[in-house]
């Protein structure tokens, strides 16, 4: 079973300003959810159907696998005593390609979670237990996807599953309500084209949330460590972002404002793997000296840099073959920054779906911690 983040908590937080709410009805969901799993198991679409809508109203936000309610109260949980132990997890840079992830289960609860810079549809097997659902980024919306595995038995080394396939490549008979079978999972696999992109999953014993998706795949939220100082699994500097937008335009300068304090990094993501980006250090279309030059694509285009104040960073992205070979990019930042404005000025824009990402390293978790909010989201306000 497989849900988006954001859909449990907006459902819990509704739930929970009912009235109602507390662990007495966590309780009463969880034996529902259960309920529901073994009737699933030999109920017609139809009465599955039925069977989903009794549980409070949880039938909006279900997705395949059929065990919604015990995901939401684990949700529900884990935002009350943190993210539980990470006992694998596994970091790729390709769509299309199965990955096998080995793990020794500590009790009855494990999760995973599944981020990727998307949009993709993720797909996870363990035994007989297939799940599948939408994840990544699209239109500045960022999703994880995130499960129980039913079948994990404690003290038993299991190994799941998992590959990643952009949307255009699932079967269309496979949709968001359809409870897949172990042949589906291979039906699907044995369709996927392997190509670049960037995804990650997780395995954590006693709870799960996004809180530690690796700031380069999660660009518009706060990335925190795991419990017990636990990193993110790319090894990257914790970071929040203090500026970042969705653009639809190429061969176009956007500048950004930014109030930082120390380490930062600036990340372009692009859709597509053709595409090139120019990161300008202060205004390019004054004295801003180019800083980075880079492809451009699912792997963010990365500039680290030191700032004390409020900065501007000009970013510009442009097809990769408009970019001359004859240029060097990287040694004369003056000539060089000369050239890409000279090149921008020759080319026309033109739509292109491209994300921006200015981060502030975090420093300590506990100083990263003060950013919750009430709705248990992370927040940063620019210049705090």
């Amino acid at each position: 079973m497989t849900h988006t983040e954001n859909d449990l908590r907006e459902l819990l937080t509704a739930r929970s300003e009912g009235g109602s709410g507390g662990a007495a009805r966590l309780e009463e969901i969880v034996a529902k959810g259960r309920g529901i799993r073994r009737r699933r198991r030999w109920a017609a679409a139809g009465t599955l159907a039925a069977a989903l809508a009794v549980v409070a109203g949880l039938t909006p936000v279900l997705l395949p696998g059929g065990q919604g309610a015990d995901i939401a109260a684990s949700v529900r949980e884990d935002e009350q005593r943190g993210e539980g132990v990470r006992l694998a997890g596994v970091r790729l840079a390709n769509v299309g390609k199965k990955e096998r992830v080995s793990f020794t289960p500590r009790s009855g609860k494990t999760f995973y979670r599944v981020n990727c810079a998307g949009p993709v549809q993720t797909f996870v097997r363990l035994g007989d237990q297939v799940d599948h659902g939408m994840c990544g980024s699209e239109q500045g919306r960022e999703r994880s996807t995130l499960g129980k595995l039913e079948e994990a038995q404690e003290g038993v080394t299991a190994e799941v599953e998992v590959f990643t396939i952009p949307t255009s490549r699932v079967p269309a008979d496979i949709t968001a309500e359809t409870a897949l079978s172990r042949e589906d999972f291979d039906r699907v696999l044995a369709l996927a084209e392997p190509g670049p992109g960037l995804w990650e999953i997780a395995i954590h014993d006693g709870g799960i949330s996004t809180r530690s998706c690796s700031p380069d795949i999660c660009l518009h939220s706060g990335t925190l460590p795991a419990t017990k100082g636990e990193r993110n699994l790319a090894g990257l500097p914790d970071s929040h972002e203090v500026e970042g937008r969705h653009l639809t335009e190429i061969n176009k300068r956007f500048t950004f404002k930014a109030a930082l304090d120390g380490r930062a990094q600036a990340y372009v993501r692009c859709q597509g793997d053709d595409l090139h980006a120019f990161i300008w250090s202060g205004r390019a279309d004054r004295n801003g000296i180019l800083a980075k030059s880079l492809p451009c694509g699912p792997e963010p285009a990365r500039w680290e840099f030191s700032a004390n104040g409020t900065v501007e960073i000009t970013v510009a992205v442009v097809r990769r073959d408009d970019v001359p070979g004859d240029v060097d990019f990287t040694s004369d930042l003056q000539t060089a920054s000369a050239s890409a404005k000279q090149l921008l000025a020759t080319l026309k824009p033109v739509p292109g779906e491209w994300e921006v990402s200015i981060q502030q390293q975090d420093g300590t978790r506990s100083q990263a911690e003060r950013y919750y909010g009430p709705d248990k989201k992370v927040t940063f306000p620019p210049g705090d």
